[in-house]
């Protein structure tokens, strides 16, 4: 199970990554950008910030679990046990959000030294 959520874990980070690669071109492309130093401090600046927002991810956990015990129950009505437990650990756990910023952001970053170096 440990290998199958990382395997997940990775696969989600590589499509975030695979997305904000797919709106720079765009904007490259839209804004005829005509170097590859300016796709590669695109590339950085957005790993840069995939970081910083899966750091500040784990600092707004505090305000979540407070916001998150105050909510109804009437929310869970429709919900087994197991969906129940599940929102709870998802609602509470900002471990992933951060883990998923460093990786799509390491890879954003790995990216930009790339595209320096081959094009």
């Amino acid at each position: 199970m440990v290998i199958l959520a990382v395997i997940k874990l990775c696969g989600e980070a590589i499509l975030i990554a695979l997305v904000v690669g797919i709106l720079i071109g765009i904007i490259g492309n839209w804004k005829d950008w005509d170097t590859t130093l300016r796709y590669s401090n695109a590339f950085f600046i957005a790993g840069c910030l995939l970081i910083i927002a899966g750091g500040t991810s784990k600092l707004a956990a505090g305000s979540e679990w407070f916001s998150f015990q105050r909510t109804y129950a009437e929310s869970f009505r429709d919900m087994s046990a197991s969906e129940r437990a599940n929102y709870i650990v998802d609602a509470s756990s900002s471990v992933r959000l951060v883990i998923l910023g460093l990786l799509s952001g390491v890879l954003l970053i790995i990216i930009s030294v790339l595209v320096t170096r081959w094009f």
